[in-house]
């Protein structure tokens, strides 16, 4: 927020409200939760059912919440693109490791697309790992 503000990029102070409560949607829920769901589903399968089956299904969740209000705008907080996207975005990147099926979500799938595309999250998506490429549906 601190350098959207500063750099006035990707945070329109006329739709602060709305990113901010995207952004605060991945900062307590998107982010946490899909973190714990690459714990028990990626990362540790086979020690916890409980713990598996109760993140896969707040993941799906989650998909379907983002999918929804994909359905009336084009990003998260409207018809820009800002930092409530840049946030949300990698986690979803990493939808191979959910097995939740992206392309069951069309809005989201969409989005995760049009944001794939972007020249600076290509760049930005090569720095993790020189053979790394985006994840397509």
């Amino acid at each position: 927020m601190y350098l959207g503000e500063k750099s006035g990029k990707f945070y329109d102070q006329q739709d602060r409200l709305k990113i901010n409560q995207w952004l605060m949607a991945q900062m307590g829920t998107v982010g946490p939760m899909i973190g714990q769901h690459h714990q028990f589903h990626h990362y540790n399968p086979g020690k916890s059912e409980f713990g598996e089956e109760r993140y896969f299904k707040i993941t799906k969740r989650i998909y379907q919440e983002l999918d929804n209000r994909l359905k009336n705008s084009k990003f998260l907080a409207g018809e820009k693109y800002t930092i409530a996207d840049i946030a949300t975005w990698p986690w979803i990147a990493r939808h191979e490791w959910h097995d939740i099926g992206l392309t069951d979500y069309k809005n989201l799938s969409r989005w995760y697309l049009k944001i794939a595309e972007r020249e600076a999250v290509i760049k930005g998506y090569d720095l993790y790992k020189n053979d790394s490429k985006i994840p397509s549906l």
